[in-house]
């Protein structure tokens, strides 16, 4: 019965390695200050650029987008890297060809950072609307729980897509 259990024990004890390693760089104060400012700098310029194009007055100040009637401040934890961490620790030690795992993360991130700038906008713009109450549901809920479970989707999105392409006769 273990036996059988190896590959899901060395899968779940991987995965809990690249989880601790991220965790152990992304609250390193060497991340904190040298990475941290810059990247949620740079999700506040975006989603400033997107509201721009949905009509709305905002400006970028540190790494918040505000307003005079609102303002979102993008922090540690807010800025998707989570997620990314989930889907990436579980693609590098999925056993799939290195083209494989290049296209999976090449995606996932590329589809999480979009939404991630699509969540803060989302952010920005329910708290504009909606109440402080509405705004701390979507937050929370909206921000690790529901993008955790994207991330987790576009894992098995990905480990069904290598496990067709392993099934598939080479040509």
């Amino acid at each position: 019965m273990l036996k059988d259990r190896h590959p899901i024990l060395k899968y779940l004890l991987g995965f809990m390695g690249c989880m601790a390693v991220f965790y152990l760089i992304y609250f390193s104060s060497f991340y904190q200050n040298h990475f941290e400012k810059p990247l949620v700098y740079g999700q506040a310029v975006i989603g400033n650029l997107l509201l721009h194009l949905l009509g709305h007055d905002t400006k970028v100040v540190g790494s918040a987008i505000a307003s005079t009637y609102f303002s979102v401040d993008i922090q540690n934890g807010c800025d998707g890297l989570e997620p990314i961490a989930i889907l990436v620790s579980g693609i590098l030690i999925y056993p799939a060809s290195r083209k494989q795992k290049v296209t999976g993360l090449a995606w996932g991130i590329g589809v999480l950072a979009i939404l991630n700038l699509f969540r803060i906008v989302g952010l920005y713009l329910a708290g504009l609307n909606f109440s402080k109450t509405v705004f701390e549901i979507l937050h929370v809920q909206g921000g690790f729980i529901v993008f955790a479970m994207i991330s987790v989707s576009l894992l098995f999105i990905w480990m069904n897509w290598v496990m067709a392409q392993s099934s598939k006769p080479a040509q």
